[in-house]
């Protein structure tokens, strides 16, 4: 790598430029040929694949896509097209649903409405009775006209009406399936098709008669038409002072009607309003108040008195019964309600109790109402379109001093959310400038704090790249964006390291003697000479740049690869998770950790370089006047955390025992906490909260939407029952990309399955009657035709063969085949029993998901033009039935159910014939599955992260009571973390599920670093080597705490609950992390750490390979500056005698004469002097040691850690013995251990 070192230090542009212009093109390349994501649906991969569950759901969707009209599959034969012609083709399209076709022509009637003339108008408010009878005069004084305009033929709509149901339904006993045997000439199709026209064409002339309610026309001559779901609806509630008032009263109604005058005048309110059509002016919001004044027949709300609320709570309480007994429906006009005509007059009775009063307004059988919300529904539709509306609202005051409202649903949720993501990333950018401000006082460079930050972005950057083009990854949740905190904070941590190693190597060789002094290097001298002159100084210079470029880098690429190791690790551990978006926020988040590592051995380095020689600039006149000017604060900034720092050593090492007691107290409390009681609780409700819990669209959901009976209708649970589904012919896999939620994959059909055997009819039909045997089936009355055809299907065949009377024969399929059919019969027969089911009025069936699913004749030929057996038409069976489980989101009831009903399907399935060995069972177990995946998924995902820590805990310490202890820090950390979420009321959903694995990631690095500084202590002993740790890890860990836990807190302020909660879980780890780590750990260490060598493993060839280096302050080897500085900071530890003591102790106190970059950068040259990043000692056998060493001794690795008496610090023991991970480049380096032969 020394080639490379050399590139570094001479050509640094080279590499800026070369790294610049890659990481450019592939954000180029990322953002140009790839659509950027958009996030319009937030919660789009918030579910689980890939699970014994999951799979079943997929292929269930799969199975519904089939049987839609574009898919292979059909449930009613009569769609399928077995070769006829395109006349039969048309007649059985045309004929498959009366119905459908009686919907579709009334849909077509109202999309042409003319526009009214000011005569017509009025017809508009009459009775149903005057409008059949108006429609039926229109139509006589038309026909009229048009027997004229038709050739004096009178077109008769009955006659053609009760022609076409001749030709659809008539002949259907005739009709066998496979075979056109309708008799439908050609001849007789084209005079039908004459007629059709005709009459179409006498139609279109006829003017079409008013219909008996027009949208947007006040039907009462008060609202326009009825309140609706679709329309932006807003919630009222008494303000707190008066919360247990009722609102049904005078006061409360006139502020009712302030508030709603205050709503319509607020902006762009009149851009998007619902208007009347006669006057052009909004619509009337549909409000309590409002239909109070409709009823006491007063033009405006401020004109109630305390007689009209009387009356109207009057007329409510008499007409309740009749609306609680559903008797009353929005429309009585059109559909006949069973109640006194007061209760039905303008539908005012049903829509105030369904649409505006809460539920429990009116109890049955009590005489005293209580409205405790109210619902206001604008003429505004729920649509993107009213997002600048809503902003409007947002900045309104929507309160008085009785009344306010506290939630609304406007439809805008998601779009909201999208815009809210993209306008809150401000505050990442804050957090990002805070690190950046951070970084600048600890560097004192601006330079290279600017290109740090580059370097982040540009990570992010090649991240994407990566993960859309090498990953091939489509799908990009919004999961996503929160890796840019995790990425700033290890940025920063990593260039600290860096900058931390690159100035304790410049301060180490300016205090080895002899050596080259640096140029580039701020001196006490105002110039820039070196001892040399012409080409052999710069030689040496540049010689002195390499070698610092090497020694630096030989330490701070491991240092960096241990800590991006563990957060990439535990990143990458969430790829265990079987919800999409979770996977993928790991696999991107552990890219852009590995992609910032890239950057920070290549860019980081070059910068550092050029800065280097810039920097040589700062020392000329004027420019270090200016300098030091503003160096002062950084020195009063240095010398406040020195104290700080000496006085948490003096804790740590004084009192362990209190720490150990108290950390270890909560630690345990937190556990019993997360894992006893309350525990992290899993979701109770399928919506995923996208606003912190007081925004008004979250209130609505979350708790005003089920007390509305209009909303409870859709969303209550209360009588739903799940359904059992039992599925054959179709394998329960998941084919899709689990990575890309709209990836699918296809139907896997069972080949093993053939529904026409014998012994499946029989075996199935035992299946339908043993299920109502057990305890989750729900005894259902009436009929239940296509729940279990095969029973269906049995009774039917036992109809008489002859029918006299239409001189039909329906053999087979009928009395004459007994039962079990053979496969033939079955085949021919089974197509028509489910034709003839369709034909059923829907009074008596109504087509659902269960029954026999037929291969349509496209599918029966495969690709290869052979034909797939015809005879097994039946592809797939569906059998459905209501179970007794009430529908709900408690995860331990819904999981009995289903360990009952699999356990149960498992047993039935021991003695079923191979053909129908494969059935499944599916239910809406959807979101019990994510529930499911969660609980199991995240604790899979913290072991793994766990056992990584540990492993890089492991080879990096080689000692196993730092890792055990290390460990069980790091457990506490997470039990201590995950309990405050608890206590703060989180609940364990996708977001929460990526913190905790997350939170592992950030928590172990801490523990990690004071760890391995423990382990490289030159000192023996326990004391000692603690204060070692905490001198040298100290400053750094706490910057990192610092810097990444305030970019954390400062997205507390956005609407985004996302933002909010990781920066609440920022702040919450990074301030456990640090201080279990700093104080539970390190007095664990400090009374019961290892000494002495205990537990201690070695790698005793790479000791060898080692030890035959050269001399001291000649080899291009490091030389640290800590121990040289643990040395004098210790001297009333040690007999230190040497003039070596003075020389550091000057270096100490003169820190801006050996500084980094600048004269600047003198603050963080004093920090510099107290603290070392934690893996400056990784690589090298002699990195710890005194310079200029006088007495020299062969390596010794027994006497190391023998006990030893007051040595001179010369004497005391090398740590040749702290090697650990080593990168292979440190074979090569040539280092002289002490003593190893001068």
């Amino acid at each position: 790598m020394h080639w490379y070192y050399k590139l570094l230090a001479r050509r640094p542009h080279l590499v800026l430029v070369a790294v610049g212009i890659f990481s450019i093109a592939c954000i180029v390349v990322a953002l140009c040929t790839r659509k950027l994501p958009d996030f319009d649906d937030p919660t789009l991969g918030f579910e689980a694949r890939g699970t014994s569950i999951g799979k079943r759901w997929t292929a269930w969707r799969n199975l519904l896509d089939e049987t839609s009209a574009s898919g292979r599959l059909v449930a009613n034969p009569k769609e399928l097209t077995f070769g006829s012609t395109g006349s039969s083709n048309v007649r059985h399209k045309a004929t498959a649903n009366g119905v459908h076709l009686a919907k579709r022509r009334k849909q077509k009637g109202k999309k042409k409405v003319p526009s009214l003339t000011p005569e017509e108008g009025p017809k508009k408010h009459t009775k149903l009775g005057k409008n059949i009878r108006i429609l039926k005069e229109l139509y006589d004084n038309q026909t009229v006209e048009a027997v004229a305009a038709n050739g004096g033929e009178v077109i008769s709509f009955e006659e053609y009406d009760n022609e076409t149901a001749a030709h659809r339904g008539g002949r259907q006993e005739v009709w066998e399936y496979g075979r056109n045997q309708s008799f439908y000439t050609e001849e007789v199709g084209n005079k039908t098709m004459e007629k059709k026209r005709a009459k179409w064409d006498t139609l279109r002339k006829l003017r079409p008669p008013p219909e008996p309610i027009e949208i947007h026309i006040p039907s009462d001559g008060f609202f326009c038409e009825s309140p609706n779901k679709e329309y932006a609806h807003l919630v009222v509630q008494r303000t707190n002072d008066n919360f247990n008032d009722t609102i049904f009263e005078l006061n409360a109604f006139l502020a009712l009607c302030e508030l709603e005058q205050k709503v319509v005048t607020v902006d762009h309110y009149g851009d998007i309003c619902q208007r009347e059509l006669t006057s052009d002016s909004c619509c009337r919001p549909w409000s309590i108040v409002n239909y109070v004044t409709f009823l006491s027949n007063k033009s405006s709300c401020f004109e109630l008195n305390e007689e009209d609320v009387a009356m109207v709570k009057t007329l409510l309480f008499d007409c309740f019964p009749y609306f609680h007994n559903m008797k009353l429906s929005n429309d009585c006009m059109r559909s006949s309600c069973i109640a006194p005509n007061e209760c039905k007059q303008h539908n005012a009775v049903y829509n105030i109790l369904h649409y505006l009063a809460n539920v429990d307004f009116i109890r049955q059988n009590e005489s005293v109402e209580f409205l405790n919300a109210t619902m206001i529904f604008l003429p505004v539709a729920r649509s993107t379109k009213s997002m600048e509306f809503y902003h409007s609202l947002s900045q309104a005051k929507l309160a008085n001093e009785l009344v306010a409202v506290v939630a609304m649903d406007m439809g805008l949720k998601n779009a909201l959310f999208d815009e809210c993501l993209l306008r809150d990333g401000w505050l990442i950018g804050l957090g990002g400038v805070f690190v950046v401000l951070c970084m600048w006082l600890y560097t004192g460079s601006l330079f290279v704090t600017i290109m740090t930050v580059v370097a982040v972005a540009f990570s992010l950057g090649i991240a994407y790249f990566i993960y859309s083009f090498i990953f091939e990854l489509t799908f990009f949740p919004f999961m996503n964006l929160l890796a840019v905190i995790v990425v700033v904070g290890i940025g920063a941590d990593d260039a600290f390291i860096f900058l931390k190693i690159w100035q304790c190597t410049i301060v180490d060789r300016m205090k080895c003697g002899g050596g080259i002094v640096i140029p580039i290097v701020p001196s006490t001298s105002s110039s820039c000479h070196s001892e040399g002159s012409g080409a052999a100084a710069g030689r040496g210079t540049s010689d002195a740049l390499v070698e610092i470029m090497g020694s630096t880098l030989r330490h701070a690429a491991l240092s960096m690869l241990v800590t991006s190791l563990t957060t990439a690790a535990a990143f990458y551990a969430s790829y265990v998770s079987s919800i999409t978006a979770v996977r993928c926020f790991g696999i991107f988040s552990g890219t852009a950790v590995m992609a910032n590592y890239f950057l920070m051995v290549t860019w980081l380095p070059a910068a550092v370089s050029i800065a280097e020689r810039m920097s040589c600039l700062m020392l000329l006149k004027p420019f270090a006047r200016v300098s030091h000017r503003f160096s002062v604060p950084f020195i009063a900034l240095a010398q406040f955390s020195r104290r700080v720092e000496d006085t948490i050593i003096g804790l740590v090492i004084g009192v362990p025992w209190l720490w150990i007691t108290l950390l270890g107290t909560i630690g345990i409390l937190s556990g019993v906490l997360v894992l006893h009681w309350p525990k992290l609780r899993l979701p109770d409700s399928p919506d995923f909260k996208l606003f912190i819990s007081n925004h008004p669209f979250e209130r609505y959901d979350s708790d005003y939407k089920e007390m509305f009976w209009f909303e409870k209708m859709y969303t209550t649970t209360e009588s739903f029952k799940i359904p059992l589904r039992f599925v054959w012919g179709v394998l329960p896999v998941d084919r899709g990309n689990f990575l890309d939620p709209e990836q699918r994959g296809d139907l896997l059909f069972d080949e093993s399955f053939n529904m026409s055997a014998p012994e499946s009819q029989q075996w199935l039909l035992q299946f339908c009657r043993r299920i109502k045997n057990q305890t989750f089936y729900q005894t259902s009355y009436g009929l239940l035709l296509p729940n279990c055809f095969i029973e269906n299907f049995i009774s039917w065949m036992a109809r008489r063969c002859n029918d006299s009377m239409g001189e039909i024969d329906r053999t087979p399929c009928c009395e004459v085949s007994p039962f079990p059919f053979a496969p033939d019969i079955f085949d021919q027969c089974l197509p028509e029993s489910i034709s003839s089911l369709y034909e059923t009025p829907r009074e008596f069936f109504i087509p659902g998901v269960a029954g026999p699913k037929f291969a349509r004749s496209s599918f029966l030929v495969d690709d290869g033009g052979e034909g797939v057996d015809a005879g097994k038409v039946v592809k797939a069976v569906v059998i459905e039935y209501e179970s007794t489980q009430v529908f709900t989101m408690s995860y331990p009831e819904i999981d009995g159910f289903v360990r009952s009903v699999e356990g149960w399907l498992a047993e039935q399935l021991h003695d079923a014939p191979p053909t129908m060995a494969n059935a499944w069972f599916i239910s809406e177990l959807e979101f019990f599955d994510l529930q499911d995946t969660l609980s199991t998924g995240t604790m899979v995902a913290i072991a793994m992260a766990m056992a990584v820590a540990l492993l890089v805990l492991m080879l990096v310490t080689l000692n196993v009571l730092i890792s055990l202890y290390a460990i069980v820090t790091v457990t506490f950390t997470i039990l201590t973390t995950v309990a405050m979420l608890v206590l703060l009321g989180w609940k364990l959903n996708v977001l929460e599920s990526v913190a905790v694995s997350t939170a592992i990631g950030l928590a172990v690095d801490f523990s990690l670093h004071y760890g391995v500084h423990y382990r490289l202590s030159t000192e023996p002993d326990r004391r000692s080597s603690t204060r070692f740790s905490l001198q040298r890890m100290l400053g750094p860990t706490a910057m990192a705490a610092i810097t990444t836990g305030i970019a954390g807190a400062l997205m507390l302020p956005s609407s985004v609950l996302a933002y909010i909660q990781i920066g609440v879980f920022l702040v919450i780890v990074m301030s456990i992390s640090w201080l279990y780590a700093t104080f539970f750990l390190m007095s664990l260490l400090r009374l019961i750490g290892p000494q002495y060598g205990f537990g201690q493993f070695r790698y005793p060839k790479l000791r060898a390979a080692l030890r035959g280096g050269s001399d001291d302050c000649k080899s291009t080897g490091p030389i640290d500056p800590e121990g040289t500085r643990q040395s004098a900071s210790h001297n009333h530890h040690h007999h230190h005698h040497h003039h070596h003591h003075h020389h550091h102790h000057h270096h100490q106190k003169g820190a801006v004469s050996e500084q980094l970059l600048s004269n600047s950068s003198s603050a963080a040259g004093d920090l510099v002097g107290s603290e070392s990043h934690e893996l400056d000692s990784l690589t090298s056998n002699s990195i710890i040691k005194p310079v200029n060493l006088e007495i020299t001794r062969p390596i010794n690795f027994d006497r190391a850690f023998k006990k030893q008496h007051s040595l001179p610090h010369e004497q005391s023991p090398s740590t040749v013995s702290a090697i650990t991970v080593v990168l292979p480049d440190d074979v090569d380096i040539r280092i002289a251990p002490i003593g190893s032969g001068t």
